[in-house]
């Protein structure tokens, strides 16, 4: 039975009743069959690890506060305007469809202009726009919609780029954290116009894939997608672009109002990215040859220690130990000691804090003979999350 609602078998019934049983405290506002079946298919019909996967989501949602994000986020312009991708019609199943058009990428420029955090909030956001929409669509079409279909085109891009390490990383995450909270949310996704190296990225990205999001994926070159595209989505639906008939109020065939394409990333555009704009940024001058210490105590265990900071011109070195008495003997090193390039762009980072105690955030200039550094951190810690929801982050 494929375990959708109405093609259960007794034990799949059985799973969904325990699961309900057990979990039904987790579900929030949707507690539908199609909701509990969602968590259940993607962990095998499993119960105790759905219910796991589910509590670890329902603590994201409240930690960074999921429910409310479509009203209260509001994206950097240099966000908005760089990071390509966006929603534009409805497969012949009623899910939204949303392209993601990578010619002209410049990811180096991207990076250099915006953390990965921001980039996977921005993405967090969407797959929430995404959810609304499908249940907009059920409202309107009277039956449930629960997928969306997703094209990434890949023409005109080097896919070199999303080899580097920094790339490769935030692809990563991405793809980790919409497996865990957006399970069985994929209807298809269909890569386009591939070239030959990218089986080289998508080997190394295959380990992070579900094997049911595996067996939706969909890969060509530069032949027969388009045939494959109109079978699933009707003409006045997909932009001219890729094999439709729609343009936007601009008569772009990309239809570039509603999806965001690349285009050149000025200097100027790098001057918004500070984090001088921000009031939370503390700045000091770090001079040659010295070292700056930022002690933060930890009060439990489980704890995240977050951090972000820039240099005003040159790289600087960083590291973080956990420091249990006053000699340098009694440290514990839990973030090695590396050079940054912090005056290209914000660095930012976290580590979860297996034991309490202080942490020691260390910028490191004793290298260099003949610069001092201005130096912008900002630190907090973010409680780990219980059941109810409380926490209380600590800014400094």
């Amino acid at each position: 039975m494929s375990g959708y609602v109405g093609d259960l078998s007794i034990k799949q019934e059985q799973a969904l009743q325990q699961f309900r049983e057990q979990a039904g405290d987790l579900l929030g506002r949707d507690d539908s069959d199609y909701a509990c079946l969602r968590w259940l298919r993607a962990r095998n019909f499993d119960v105790q690890q759905a219910k796991n996967m589910l509590k670890k989501h329902s603590m994201v949602r409240k930690q960074h506060n999921l429910d409310n994000i479509l009203k209260d986020y509001h994206p950097r312009p240099f966000i908005k305007k760089n990071l390509i991708g966006g929603w534009c019609g409805f497969n012949k199943n009623g899910g939204p469809i949303w392209i993601y058009p990578f010619a002209d990428v410049n990811v180096r420029a991207l990076l250099r202009g915006a953390s990965s955090a921001e980039i996977l909030k921005q993405m967090v956001y969407r797959c929430e726009l995404s959810v609304k929409l499908m249940e907009e669509q059920s409202m309107k079409l009277g039956r449930q919609v629960e997928t969306h279909s997703c094209i990434f085109d890949f023409g005109g891009f080097s896919i070199i780029q999303a080899l580097q390490p920094d790339a490769l990383s935030l692809l990563s995450q991405f793809i980790s954290l919409y497996e865990a909270n957006y399970p069985e949310r994929m209807q298809e996704a269909v890569v386009i116009n591939v070239p030959s190296l990218f089986m080289v990225l998508f080997n190394l990205l295959k380990p992070l894939l579900n094997g049911r999001t595996l067996q939706k994926i969909s890969i060509f070159g530069k032949d027969n997608w388009k045939e494959f595209l109109l079978e699933r989505i009707d003409k006045d639906q997909l932009p001219v672009q890729w094999g439709g008939t729609r343009t936007d109020e601009n008569g772009d065939p990309r239809c570039a109002s509603l999806i965001t394409v690349a285009t050149p990333i000025t200097e100027d555009e790098y001057k918004e990215v500070r984090m001088s704009n921000t009031d939370e940024v503390t700045w000091v001058t770090v001079e040659r040859r010295s070292l700056h210490e930022v002690p933060v105590e930890v009060a439990k265990g489980e704890h995240t220690l977050c951090w972000e900071f820039e240099t005003d011109q040159h790289d600087i070195a960083f590291s973080v130990v956990r420091r249990s008495g006053q000699e340098e003997e009694e440290e514990e090193e839990v973030r090695p000691w590396e050079r940054v390039d912090s005056h290209l762009r914000v660095q930012e980072g976290s580590i979860i804090c297996e034991k309490p105690g202080t942490y020691v955030l260390k910028f490191d200039n004793t290298y260099s003979t003949y610069r001092s550094k201005k130096l912008g951190y900002t630190v907090h810690v973010v409680p780990q999350t219980s059941d109810d929801g409380h926490d209380t982050s600590t800014d400094l």
